[in-house]
């Protein structure tokens, strides 16, 4: 008994050790991405892999705030959101027009070892740090790293629509839409402004993940200009997510030495 109990505890740490590797990205999907006035609507928070994952548990203790933007108007719902580690959030909004919602999470921490950690930089773009390890000497190194969350979804009220979607919202790493999707027509073409605290990110790796009830997801990688721009036909209807990753070294710091953004916009194509 004591064996398997061992042994079921080892696969649950296994467990718990691949989520933490494979699952990067983290996402707000509303159950509705188009509400009427005063509707309610749901907004749950997902991690995982492939526009598909899980709840993200434990909010009260990894969210640092959320917050709705509306034209001049910014609201604080971080007490509302961590009222429950699981459940979805319930909201409504009595003006029209295009919101943003967006959560900062606070730091959490991932040790990997060098071949995981040089694994996950190749996948995620992240090449400064890549080549920084490597001019150092480093890439036979582990890694300690601290990450955080700044996401932000689009939520069309009502039929009017307003220019609140390409707002900076004063979040370390924002992904800056420059048009509003739900104005958009089919193949016109989306672009996407990444700022790191305020100043554009050039030559960084942008994934645009679409799917439907009824296809599977498709990922497109994409590169950002000296202008922190990236640009990608909106030619499949459906959810859409904009992801990138931002990676810092941390000096003098014993607890860490990397400090990563993740950022991640969604939104409805129709």
């Amino acid at each position: 008994m004591k064996r398997r109990k061992a042994l079921y505890t080892l696969l649950a740490i296994l467990l718990i050790s691949n989520t933490l590797l494979f699952s990067h990205e983290f996402w707000l999907m509303p159950d509705k991405f188009r509400v009427k006035v005063n509707e309610l609507f749901t907004l749950t928070f997902y991690v995982g892999e492939d526009f598909t994952g899980e709840i993200w548990g434990n909010k009260k203790e990894r969210t640092l705030k959320l917050t709705h933007f509306t034209g001049e108007i910014k609201s604080d719902l971080t007490k509302l959101s961590i009222e429950s580690d699981t459940y979805d959030i319930v909201l409504n909004f009595v003006n029209e027009g295009t919101l943003v919602l967006t959560l900062e999470s606070k730091n959490s921490f991932i040790a990997l070892d060098a071949e995981k950690f040089n694994a996950y930089l190749k996948e995620d773009g992240i090449d400064d740090i890549y080549e920084f390890r490597k001019k150092d000497g480093d890439l036979d190194k582990p890694s300690k790293e601290l990450y955080r969350r700044c996401a932000k979804t689009l939520v069309q009220v009502g039929t009017n629509t307003d220019n609140t979607f390409k707002k900076n919202t004063g979040m370390p790493l924002e992904i800056i839409p420059l048009q509003n999707p739900y104005t958009a027509k089919m193949g016109d073409k989306m672009t996407v402004k990444i700022l790191f605290n305020g100043k554009p990110l050039k030559n960084k790796m942008v994934v645009a993940w679409n799917k439907t009830i009824t296809t599977k997801t498709r990922k497109q990688k994409l590169k950002t200009n000296n202008d922190g721009q990236v640009s990608f036909p909106l030619d499949q209807k459906g959810q859409w997510m904009i992801s990138t990753v931002q990676m810092i070294p941390v000096i003098d710091n014993v607890d860490a030495n990397y400090q990563s953004y993740w950022g991640n916009l969604t939104f409805e194509f129709e």
